[in-house]
């Protein structure tokens, strides 16, 4: 579809859903990623549509289509790289009956405020807390409370792990391990299909370093620049699939992530994690993950890396231990409720 998209109101058998996330290999995919996840739960109830900005090609990539239609959304495509002329743009698609839900975290209040005057619903999900949100409901995976936002009297708050929206993959049953003293040998290591930092090269070599014998799978975008690809122990994933992620979960014993989507993703196949942070909406959910239990410490993940190394080495020498537990099926159809009521 096009942004001549037919904007005229007409009968349709399931009320309409727009969802917006951007993303791009210079901002990453966990936003939009986390959206398909909701839109596939929402697809059949409501018919979804998905409005992406990617900064780098101005239409959405081969990628983002793949994981769009594959979670049972439509793609309406905006023809534009800069938030200036996409988020104009983006206002003029709203009919007066759309759910409209934004998920990033740079859309200021007078931006939703505008989104919510041309829509029935606002659904905002976010983690960041510091600004208000005019929505109809506010939605976090993070540990986070209704009193941490601001926003309006009425609007309904769901926030929490449990919460978080997964792809098909991640709701299958789990595999039984049994760790009983045993040490990872096989980890999974995924910093971002962005990573500006380099973080994932900066770690491979660290565990290269710490044990050679280590087995590696890495999750990471097109132009994530990874040395030892020659190595036949490390196995390097560029947008790979949900079915793809959650399998090499599955082989794998330990993640070394950032405090973030993957971090669930990974708890709902049962992997332990070490988990560290590098950007400032990461900080909470490791904070409140390590003072829980969830995770094996990593800290700040920009540090150098005669810090760093120790706390790889501790992470790798420590015996495995279950990853938490969450019901995130459960959840999924009290999420479709939810949206129901709007």
């Amino acid at each position: 579809m096009s942004s001549c998209f037919n904007k005229e109101m007409s009968k349709r058998e399931r009320p309409r859903v727009l969802l917006r996330a951007d993303a791009g290999s210079s901002i990453g995919f966990g936003h939009y990623v986390r959206t398909c996840a909701l839109g596939g739960y929402l697809c059949e109830d409501f018919e979804c549509i998905l409005v992406s900005r990617n900064p780098d090609l101005g239409l959405p990539s081969d990628y983002q289509r793949e994981l769009a239609t594959s979670s049972g959304l439509t793609i309406m495509e905006v023809a534009a790289k800069s938030r200036e002329t996409f988020d104009p743009a983006f206002l003029d698609l709203i009919e007066a009956d759309d759910i409209v839900v934004l998920d990033n975290y740079y859309y200021d209040t007078p931006y939703m405020t505008e989104v919510k005057s041309r829509c029935r619903a606002l659904v905002c999900i976010d983690d960041m807390h510091n600004r208000h949100f005019p929505a109809d409901m506010v939605m976090t995976f993070c540990p986070l409370t209704r009193e941490q936002f601001s926003m309006k009297p009425e609007a309904k708050f769901v926030g929490g792990m449990e919460w978080s929206f997964l792809r098909a993959p991640f709701l299958k049953p789990q595999l039984q391990r049994n760790y009983t003293g045993q040490t990872p040998k096989h980890i999974a290591l995924a910093m971002g299909g962005a990573d500006p930092l380099g973080l994932t090269n900066k770690i491979v070599s660290l565990l290269h370093k710490i044990d050679a014998s280590l087995q590696i799978d890495v999750l990471a975008g097109q132009t994530v620049k990874i040395d030892f690809e020659e190595d036949a122990r490390l196995r390097v994933h560029r947008q790979a699939s949900a079915e793809e992620i959650a399998d090499m979960f599955d082989r794998c014993d330990l993640g070394i992530f950032p405090a973030s989507t993957v971090c669930v993703e990974a708890f709902s196949r049962g992997l332990p994690v070490a988990a560290g942070f590098f950007v400032d909406n990461q900080e909470e959910i490791y904070a409140y993950g390590v003072k829980h239990g969830w995770f094996t410490p990593l800290g700040d993940l920009t540090k150098s890396d005669d810090m760093l190394r120790p706390l790889l080495q501790k992470a790798l020498a420590t015996p495995l231990s279950p990853a938490p537990a969450f019901d995130f099926a459960a959840r999924r159809r009290d999420i479709v409720n939810l949206f129901r009521k709007l």
